[in-house]
């Protein structure tokens, strides 16, 4: 009697490197939807769509700058120093 093989057995196994390199093909591909669908949309204008893209950009810009000031905040309760640091900036290098 023979075990049945899953169909996974046969699967190819990538390299980290063809791995990179096939989500950054993905990821291209996501962005390469997303301006598509905005450039295909009649009722979208091109300002509208570098609006939104920009709006998108600021949204991660913030969200990192939240991030940062919450891990900033963890550190500094973790040190004892959060009485002398209570507002978190991003530093003006970035």
């Amino acid at each position: 009697m023979t075990t049945p093989r899953h169909f996974m057995d046969n699967r190819q196994f990538l390299t980290n490197d063809q791995v990179q390199k096939e989500y950054a093909t993905q990821r291209k591909d996501r962005m390469h939807d997303a301006i598509d669908d905005y450039l295909n949309d009649d009722r979208v204008s091109g300002k509208q769509a570098y609006e939104e893209f920009l709006s998108c950009v600021d949204d991660v810009i913030e969200y990192h700058k939240n991030a940062y000031c919450r891990a900033m905040s963890l550190r500094d309760s973790m040190t004892g120093e959060s009485v002398l640091n209570l507002q978190h900036r991003i530093p003006d290098r970035y």
